[in-house]
């Protein structure tokens, strides 16, 4: 039996990132009748089924699965081929897929790829900036930067900054209208700013000073599930925001922002670099990887 074709192949790869064929027809600049026929011919030549499909959306059959871990495998070495024949020629090239938080990628990460980008410039950027926890090997995401604890398995996760943790935020003016408070109980009294994801509203603020530690739950004025939202919000004055300190560095540093109850520290939110382990490592995504911890160090 004669292989698949190589554009079959890369296409349905397309075609299982975004679920839909008329999605991935667009990012290919064909038809989505182009698409259905390179599937069915796709199919014909495994003599399986790839796809469930209802009116919405594609998804993977157990088959499905099974060609797709092969043609992603086969995807990267031949990208990490091509990598490999460029850094001969001591270039980087290709798409670097990165997904980082709202607030912290505006903050940092955009100036990060600006530099890097501007020392390789065949090296094309393609960022998700979402506090959403993105999958990396259905999104087919070179490298993430995550809060919080991993828990998918075969993920490499390295601490980009340490002892970082959240602090309860608010504007000067904020502050000036409603008093300073003095221990993390009086925060209840406050206009709560709140982020949420998937409808879970996020008020269970913690902090601890010394063994003694207070665990308050606060009814939210307002909430989003963008958290560059949020501290829009603090910086307009319009409440209290309980941020991890990154992401409100630099508003601290010019005053935007204020930090309450500087002798109480808030509760941990470790930065984590994140890629998967099952993938193989192009030049390109190792070249940013050691970019990204070489800039987080002087954040330390």
């Amino acid at each position: 039996m004669i292989g698949p074709g190589f554009a079959d192949w890369q296409w349905f790869l397309r075609i299982v990132e975004r679920s839909s064929l008329s999605a991935a027809a667009r990012d290919l600049g064909q038809t989505p009748a182009a698409l259905s026929l390179a599937l069915k011919r796709l199919e014909t030549q495994l003599g399986a089924r790839l796809f469930q499909r209802s009116t919405r959306r594609l998804t993977l059959t157990p088959e499905g699965e099974i060609w797709y871990r092969s043609a992603q495998a086969a995807q990267d070495a031949l990208t990490s081929g091509l990598d490999e024949l460029a850094g001969q020629r001591g270039e980087l090239s290709g798409p670097l897929r990165l997904s980082m938080p709202s607030d912290f990628g505006r903050q940092f990460v955009l100036d990060w790829v600006e530099e890097f980008v501007a020392g390789h410039p065949a090296v094309v950027p393609m960022l998700t900036l979402s506090d959403r926890v993105d999958d990396l090997v259905a999104e087919s995401l070179d490298i993430a930067l995550r809060y919080g604890p991993m828990r998918e398995a075969g993920l490499i996760a390295v601490p980009l900054v340490a002892g970082n943790c959240r602090v309860a935020v608010a504007s000067p003016d904020y502050w000036a209208r409603h008093g300073l408070p003095q221990t993390p109980q009086q925060l209840a009294g406050h206009a709560c700013l709140a982020f949420a994801l998937r409808d879970a509203v996020h008020v269970s603020w913690r902090f601890q000073r010394g063994d003694d530690v207070v665990a308050l739950s606060l009814r939210p004025s307002r909430y989003a599930a963008d958290g560059a939202v949020v501290s829009d919000w603090a910086r307009r004055g319009c409440g209290v925001a309980y941020k991890s300190r990154l992401d409100v560095a630099r508003d601290l540093a010019t005053g935007r922002l204020v930090a309450a109850l500087p002798d109480w520290r808030g509760e941990a939110a470790p930065l984590f670099l994140v890629r998967s382990g099952g993938r193989l490592l192009s030049p390109r995504v190792r070249a940013f990887w050691d970019f990204c911890l070489d800039k987080a160090a002087a954040l330390q």
